[in-house]
């Protein structure tokens, strides 16, 4: 299941210009703009207070995040699906070398790590970010360089780091009472 859905994704790429343009902005650079929008959106609402909140839970939670995938991509060691399939269209060299771990997904992780502390916090902005973050991961599919598990192994490990920092804070924060 996990090739079969890769491989009809991936089927669209290479097809049209225009949408292996949009295919590339959303897989490599998407994931820039979700924290700028973040900031914006915080500074210029009524939770302008939370913003160094939210801001320090993202970091921490990245910096979790970031260590587990690593661990994980060691461990697993699965290559990128364009280095053992001849059939898989890789979209550009320019981002995704042969030599990388395909799981789980650092993009995907990342653009959850802030989907789900933004959810946490604010669930009608959350769930309008879980949007981009999942347009990231499919995109990230379309362009041959990851595999569905892979994204879903970085959604998993966003989610169980920003449970795991939220837990770490409000333990801190109020004691083990």
């Amino acid at each position: 299941m996990d090739y079969v859905f890769l491989k009809w994704l991936n089927s669209f790429a290479g097809q049209w210009e225009w949408l292996d343009i949009l295919g590339l902005i959303c897989a490599e650079y998407l994931i820039f703009a979700i924290p700028l929008i973040i900031v914006l959106i915080y500074f210029f609402s009524k939770n302008r207070k939370k913003t160094l909140s939210i801001i320090l839970k993202i970091v921490l939670a990245l910096t979790l995040v970031y260590a587990l995938t690593y661990l994980i991509s060691i461990i697993v060691a699965r290559p990128r699906p364009f280095v053992n399939n001849n059939e898989i269209y890789q979209l550009t060299k320019l981002f995704a070398k042969p030599t990388d771990f395909s799981f789980p997904s650092y993009h995907t992780a990342t653009v959850f790590v802030f989907a789900f502390v933004v959810l946490l916090d604010w669930k009608k902005f959350g769930i309008i970010l879980l949007i981009p973050a999942l347009i990231v991961g499919l995109a990230r599919i379309f362009a041959g360089i990851h595999y569905p598990i892979d994204i879903l192994g970085g959604i998993l490990t966003a989610f169980i780091g920003v449970v795991l920092i939220n837990f770490i804070l409000k333990y801190f924060k109020y004691g083990n009472t």
